[in-house]
């Protein structure tokens, strides 16, 4: 984040309270108004200037001085842990001199003193912020907003393993589950893994790969597949379906979407990440034909496990404007019945929808899980996680992902924004573990 001095610009002050807005309007709002941008708080008239952070600091005051708007600031700072600000009088007080001061530097071309009321406005509203939410997340969340993420091209090294993954035939159909399921336990070796392959007759072999911990507290189960669905005959793609093409901003071919381009972001990005808590990734070959062996292996597998946070396979962006789809829960008391997050899941979406607003991008919060109706017998990892269980979708795919169907494509951008997303899912693992978790 940019620090700012008693010589910096109004400019710069602007932008910070910006985001400071952003966060009050994430922390703070209740059901979609959370996923809302801060700036239909403003009047009409000021959403276009505000929206492109150009909102003067006169009518940016009111923002942070009004009762209810000081209310809402006090709430966000005090639940993201931030030193609490001052009283409501005393912050319009601060606005008005640097209204003054900078009033003056325009009039009188000055370069000294007239900044430093714009300093202590700084040292209040954007500081104390930046430095709470860099403890709990990462850094990066109050950092200015960086370009349009959708112009991203696609990681080298995940395009390198997708290829390598769909060189398996893993249709129901298929000779090669046993040989995608080595290849992929070589690759979570060389990543540090404890690999196990669980094998029956029969069936495709279920991968349980652990890892300790990396320097960060907590621990993560995740959950994917390596087998993809089948090439209907007679269906026209518009890229061959058995190689990996790049084209049109997409990344296209069979399973790309469902579920191997998933399983190769986050092999590439478990290889970029020094830290990590204890992970414990679970990756079956039969979730096209209805998971027959899960079914089976999968409660006593999963039985006793209490991780910080289960991560399903994958989730979704909508493509139009890329907002990302928080699909969360709390599991209830019958098998994958859905709850209302709990606190410190709410935690992590804050951190979520702010990661997200850095990157010029939306979000949109769910109470539910992935759609999995169509699997029969429904989802084995989902019916098995136990109440209580904390669970979160998140993933590189889009609403054009087109599963199951000629033309299965992801976008190509969102795999550095994933890797993203897992910093800041292992950031919050380690800070919470201790203060929710026994």
């Amino acid at each position: 984040m940019t620090t700012i001095s008693m010589f910096s610009s109004s400019r710069d002050l602007r932008e910070g309270l910006h985001r400071s807005l952003s966060l009050i309007q994430a922390a703070t709002g209740f059901g979609a108004e959370a996923d809302a941008p801060w700036w239909i708080a403003v009047p009409e008239a000021q959403r276009a200037a505000a929206e492109r952070g150009d909102l003067k600091i006169e009518s940016l005051a009111p923002l942070f001085t009004t009762p209810e708007r000081h209310a809402r600031l006090l709430t966000a700072f005090a639940r993201v842990g931030a030193a609490p600000p001052p009283p409501a009088e005393t912050l319009a007080e601060m606005f008005a001199d640097a209204v003054l001061s900078n009033r003056a530097l325009a009039a009188h071309a000055g370069r000294d003193v007239y900044g430093a009321s714009n300093k202590r406005l700084w040292d209040v509203l954007v500081s104390p912020v930046a430095q709470a939410l860099d403890a709990t997340y990462g850094a990066g969340l109050m950092g200015e907003p960086s370009g349009d993420v959708r112009e991203s091209a696609p990681v080298p090294a995940v395009l390198d393993l997708l290829s390598r993954l769909m060189t398996f035939d893993t249709r129901p159909e298929g000779a090669d589950h046993d040989a995608c399921a080595q290849c992929l336990a070589e690759l979570l070796a060389a990543r540090g893994f404890e690999v196990e392959l669980r094998r029956a007759e029969g069936h495709a072999p279920i991968i349980t790969a652990t890892r300790g911990a990396r320097g960060l507290d907590g621990e993560l189960v995740l959950y994917g597949h390596y087998d993809v669905s089948p090439v209907e005959p007679g269906r026209a793609w518009r890229y061959p379906p058995n190689r990996l093409t790049a084209a049109e901003g997409r990344l296209w071919g069979r399973g790309v979407a469902d579920n191997l381009g998933p399983l190769a972001t986050r092999l590439w990005a478990l290889e970029t990440l020094t830290k990590a808590p204890a992970l414990r990734w679970i990756i079956q070959g039969e979730e096209e034909r209805g998971s027959p062996l899960a079914h089976r292996v999968f409660p006593e597998l999963l039985a006793g496990l209490r991780p910080t946070l289960w991560l399903e396979e994958t989730g979704y962006h909508d493509h139009a404007d890329g907002t990302l789809r928080l699909l969360s829960r709390t599991i209830g008391a019958a098998p994958d019945a859905s709850e209302a997050p709990d606190a410190a899941l709410e935690r992590l979406l804050l951190g979520l929808r702010l990661l997200m607003r850095s990157r010029r991008l939306g979000t949109r919060a769910e109470t539910r899980g992935l759609n999995k109706d169509v699997v029969e017998g429904g989802c084995p990892f989902n019916r098995n996680l136990p109440p209580g269980a904390r669970y979160i979708a998140l993933g590189i795919n889009d609403s054009r992902a087109r599963i199951h169907a000629p033309d299965e494509s992801i976008p190509a951008w969102t795999g550095g924004l994933h890797r993203d997303e897992l910093a800041l899912l292992f950031r919050w693992a380690h800070r919470v573990a201790g203060e929710y978790d026994p």
